[in-house]
């Protein structure tokens, strides 16, 4: 008799062994979900607010941890609730934005143009006595 695999949609919090997860995407086997986290500290820049983004009471201070994604397998999932769609697509953008950090810190140093206001100054060993002020 074949096993019947549990039915589930993106979007979905699944329970797995004693952490919660979100859905984001699913195949037929396999599911990749984003851990759920309550008060976390200190808090990453992947991270999205799911109290902010729902009414649920149980989910008021859970965190969604878009940099620890991960794929597992279908079978050993339970189903535990629903978030709505606007959460979803908040933790898809986190996850594509926290790709294209990861993707810029892989390049090698001096390929990416500074984002300071005067940028780096080569040769530059810190504040100088008898200096001009930059104000």
């Amino acid at each position: 008799m074949k096993s019947q695999l549990p039915t589930l949609s993106r979007g979905d919090i699944v329970l797995r062994g004693n952490r919660h997860g979100i859905v984001v995407t699913l195949t037929k086997r396999r599911l990749l979900v984003v851990p759920l986290e309550w008060n976390p500290f200190p808090r990453h820049r992947a991270d999205v607010g799911i109290g902010t983004l729902t009414s649920q009471v149980l989910f008021h201070d859970a965190i969604a941890r878009c940099g620890d994604r991960q794929w597992v397998s279908r079978e050993a999932q339970h189903f535990a609730g629903r978030v709505s769609p606007v959460v979803v697509t908040a933790i898809v953008n986190a996850i594509r934005r926290e790709e294209v950090a990861r993707q810029t810190e892989r390049l090698p140093a001096g390929l990416v143009k500074s984002t300071l206001a005067f940028g780096p100054m080569m040769g530059s060993r810190g504040r100088r006595v008898g200096a001009p002020s930059l104000g």
